[in-house]
């Protein structure tokens, strides 16, 4: 669990598997031009991916770490900022989190081959 707060009627839960199919979900709106990564580069299946989203509870929000890589032809900073502003927004709307940090690192670029970068962007 990774945030629990008890109220007159009763508790509230919120998992980070909560917080990682938020990520997701922004992730899938790309329509298969964005990927999930693990830190090395690697390319993960979205059923597993929660697992490779990195979110922590700190004092003054959440801190979320997220790996991807694009598919070549697609804008970084299109994809960075737009991902960034979503999830932030979703994650405040859903859980009434704030989202402290959002670091997105770029992996590596797909064409034919995938070609590696480490690009770290935070919002």
């Amino acid at each position: 669990m990774l945030y629990k707060i008890d109220t007159e009627v009763g508790a509230i839960k919120i998992r980070k598997a909560v917080i990682s199919k938020i990520v997701l979900e922004s992730i899938k709106k790309f329509k298969g031009r964005v990927f999930i990564t693990n830190h090395k580069g690697k390319m993960i299946r979205l059923k597993s991916a929660a697992d490779y989203i990195d979110v922590n509870l700190a004092k003054t929000g959440l801190d979320i770490r997220i790996y991807i890589a694009i598919r070549f032809g697609t804008s970084i900073s299109m994809v960075t900022e737009n991902l960034i502003e979503d999830i932030k927004y979703n994650i405040e709307k859903i859980t009434s989190l704030e989202a402290n940090s959002i670091a997105i690192v770029v992996t590596g670029m797909i064409s034919k081959h995938m070609t590696r970068r480490n690009i770290e962007i935070r919002g």
